[in-house]
């Protein structure tokens, strides 16, 4: 699959993602079961965040992603360590919930997010190994960049 229809592709998945959402809120917005309601709201939830997600990607295969720098690198490093210590911890309780629990539906439930916390904390742990670090422009690169094949090396005449 080319670049472009790669694009077209994403676009067509945000495009549905979307739409579940839409169909979701028109057919809950009535619903009396609020335990069916906020299921159905959690799923459209995930849906909204694929088509982020596939913004976030779109983004990404169109072209070159912009630099960060190394206050916004160890900004979001910290942020990202502390979300990842939070989903670690999330995990655990959510298969304590669903251990110690009797009812079936909490047990599914629990299970269900200790799921996703799973995800979020792979994903999370993958994101700053393969974005974050990467993308960073530090001083060093730029004076590198700046001055590297340069035969003065930044001093007048050599």
């Amino acid at each position: 699959m080319n670049k472009e229809e790669t694009l077209d592709f994403i676009d067509k998945q945000i495009e549905m993602e979307l739409e579940i959402v839409k169909i979701v809120e028109e057919n809950v917005s009535s619903l009396g079961n609020v335990f069916i309601k906020e299921l159905l709201l959690g799923i459209s939830m995930d849906s909204n965040k694929h088509a982020t997600l596939l913004k976030a990607l779109r983004k990404a295969v169109e072209g070159p992603t912009p630099f960060i720098s190394e206050e916004e690198r160890d900004k979001i490093g910290k942020g990202i360590a502390k979300h990842i210590e939070i989903e670690a911890k999330a995990i655990e309780t959510y298969q304590e919930l669903a251990n110690r629990s009797e009812s079936e539906q909490v047990k599914t439930i629990a299970l269900m997010i200790r799921e996703d916390e799973i995800r979020h904390h792979a994903l999370l742990k993958d994101l700053h190994k393969a974005v974050v670090e990467p993308e960073t422009l530090t001083e060093d690169d730029i004076w590198d960049i700046l001055w590297k094949d340069s035969p003065w090396h930044g001093s007048p005449g050599g």
